[in-house]
């Protein structure tokens, strides 16, 4: 999933048919989920409605939710549950400095850092997904990694919808989700996952090709190729590291054998 904000507009996303401005998002979740820092995003207008737009990017900005009564939530989201391990991980490999974020109405999105996220590069992750696939880390880690992919992308910077035809912004959206899914096959190899959780997922989420989305075929390709290109990368290099190794070994880890 991704946003793609107007300049036109710069405290607004385009929805539905709809331009909704929004308010800034506290993300600083350290020490654990507060209710505090996980406020709902409060939508602006009173009604949540705003100007209709003739077209649109992406989809509405989740809404975070507090978590501090949800036992399953709250072991996921600790200090040491499995979500800011995947965070830790994600970060580390993508030289990011992104924050997953517990939400509502959504299996999980990215949005890039701006002004309406105070200029941190999020990720939500729906609780409802989070719940029913708590114990299969290699599916959440596959999901998050494909959302992280839209993070590391900025191409979107400067793009304005008014710009674009139908059938061009169609085409961006499937060349971003099919990026994506490369990025997720590759981190989760480099993460030390199997890519078949994820896989599974999509078979179950999604049954044909749509305007977002290549065709399940499609995605599952990219996702293996991607897995399987980053494992040929690995063996290249720790093959090329034992070519060389005894023409450039180190002095400080050799034995003197005989003195002559």
């Amino acid at each position: 999933m991704i946003f793609i904000f107007s300049n036109k507009q710069p405290a607004a996303i385009f929805a539905d048919n709809h331009t909704v401005p929004i308010d800034p998002i506290s993300s600083n979740t350290s020490g654990g989920a507060q209710a505090s820092l996980l406020r709902p995003v409060r939508w602006g207008g009173g009604d949540g409605t705003g100007q209709v737009s003739g077209k649109h990017f992406g989809e509405p900005i989740p809404k975070i939710v507090d978590i501090s009564r949800d036992p399953a939530m709250i072991a996921l989201f600790s200090r040491v549950g499995m979500i800011p391990r995947l965070q830790n991980k994600l970060n580390a490999l993508s030289r990011k400095r992104g924050k997953i974020l517990p939400a509502k109405g959504t299996v999980a999105s990215a949005l890039n850092a701006c002004d309406e996220t105070n200029f941190e590069d999020l990720v939500f992750a729906g609780v409802d997904f989070l719940a029913e696939y708590k114990n299969e880390e290699e599916t959440i880690a596959g999901v998050l990694s494909h959302e992280w992919g839209h993070l590391v992308r900025d191409y979107k910077k400067d793009m304005e919808a008014d710009d674009f035809s139908w059938e061009e912004i169609f085409g961006i959206r499937k060349d971003e989700e099919a990026a994506a899914d490369a990025y997720s096959g590759k981190m989760l190899f480099m993460m030390g996952y199997s890519p078949e959780g994820m896989i599974k997922f999509l078979s179950k989420v999604q049954k044909k090709e749509c305007h977002k989305y290549h065709s399940p075929a499609t995605r599952v390709a990219i996702i293996r190729a991607a897995y399987e290109g980053a494992r040929r990368f690995r063996n290249q290099a720790a093959n090329l590291s034992s070519a060389i190794r005894p023409v450039f070994s180190n002095p400080f880890t050799q034995r003197l054998i005989a003195v002559a």
